[in-house]
């Protein structure tokens, strides 16, 4: 049995790599997005929930439905339910619209809520 020359293996060697770079690529590249999109989706709800978190705090006694921060993020937040398919994804969802409940009540804990903004 012969084990044949130097550029068959070779040949064959890049054959396989060509196979598993084809069969793999997608799924890596698919995987790599979801990352970008989840890292991208928690730095816009980070900087929404900060400036109402701002806003609340300058304007207290004001109703929540006239600030403008708090109908981007209101908007963000109805555009998310139907946008997301992720579960970590909807999970932050759920943590940002539990941030902004909490945001929205009459008396809010800010410094309380701004920590937990910040470990999102």
């Amino acid at each position: 049995m012969e084990m044949g020359s130097l550029p068959e293996w070779f040949t064959a060697c890049a054959e396989l790599l060509a196979v598993c770079t084809a069969l793999f690529l997608p799924q890596v590249t698919a995987r790599r997005a979801r990352r970008e999109s989840l890292a991208r989706m928690r730095r816009v709800t980070k900087g929404l929930l900060v400036a109402f978190a701002d806003d609340r705090e300058n304007h207290g006694a004001e109703p929540v439905d006239e600030l403008e921060s708090a109908k981007d993020l209101q908007l963000y937040l109805r555009v998310a339910f139907f946008a997301l398919n992720e579960p970590r994804e909807i999970a932050l969802r759920g943590d940002v619209q539990r941030l902004y409940r909490a945001l929205a009540r009459p008396q809010p804990d800010i410094p309380a809520v701004r920590k937990e903004i910040a470990a999102l």
